[in-house]
């Protein structure tokens, strides 16, 4: 009787560490699986982590990783929502929600860009650009955010442009072909600049200083 909670005790500690050690492999794999640019059999592995993991800080970077595959497959839709579940904002996870934030921007942006519904597509851009304003609030200087932010509104007033006088209508009909090559440039830049930059968004495992500084990545977050 005296030994039981001490063995309680040492199965407790195994078990929790065989769970540490199973869920480590799997943030593992899925890491393997992106930089391979396997984005499916990461998607794969992250949502079999989700249903492994409690409730936490770990499983808010997770989900925010899975929305990294899904957005890099062209799920938009569902890297929005996904992007969408972002924790309430403390110090220690304001940076997750800004990236969120920006992420979450461009993939409404990119789901706009797919959707050929006029009235879907504008108020996808509208979600896109309040989503990029709301970053820059917080960081003015994300240079990125700005860019964006620049061409979602562009690409809204296109397709809000306002009333015109009969002699600007005649103006803005000759230049009708011009405007078209203006948004296919600008679809073009979004599509540049809204692509998850894989090496610095997704959330990866602590490397060795060497190889962070090869990288380019200044910031870890698993």
């Amino acid at each position: 009787m005296i030994k039981l909670p001490a063995l309680l005790l040492i199965i407790t500690f195994v078990s929790s560490m065989q769970e540490m050690l199973r869920d480590y492999r799997l943030e593992l794999q899925a890491n393997t699986f992106y930089e391979k640019h396997d984005y499916s059999r990461a998607e794969l592995t992250l949502r079999q982590l989700l249903i492994n993991l409690p409730e936490g800080k770990k499983t808010r970077s997770t989900t925010f990783n899975l929305a990294c595959t899904l957005y890099m497959q062209g799920k938009y839709a569902e890297a929005t929502d996904m992007f969408a579940r972002k924790p309430k904002t403390t110090s220690e996870l304001h940076d997750l929600e800004l990236q969120s934030l920006y992420n979450e921007g461009n993939s409404l942006a990119m789901e706009a860009i797919e959707t050929t519904v006029k009235s879907r597509k504008t108020a996808l851009f509208r979600y896109s650009l309040d989503r990029l304003k709301s970053v820059l609030l917080n960081n003015p200087d994300d240079g990125n955010a700005k860019i964006n932010y620049e061409i979602v509104r562009r690409y809204l007033h296109e397709l809000e442009p306002p009333k015109l006088s009969s002699l600007s209508r005649k103006e803005n009909h000759s230049n009708k072909q011009s405007k078209s090559d203006i948004s296919q440039d600008m679809a073009k830049r979004l599509l540049e600049h809204a692509q998850l930059d894989e090496a610095s968004v997704m959330k990866q495992l602590p490397r060795n200083k060497s190889t962070a500084a090869k990288s380019g990545i200044s910031k870890r977050d698993w």
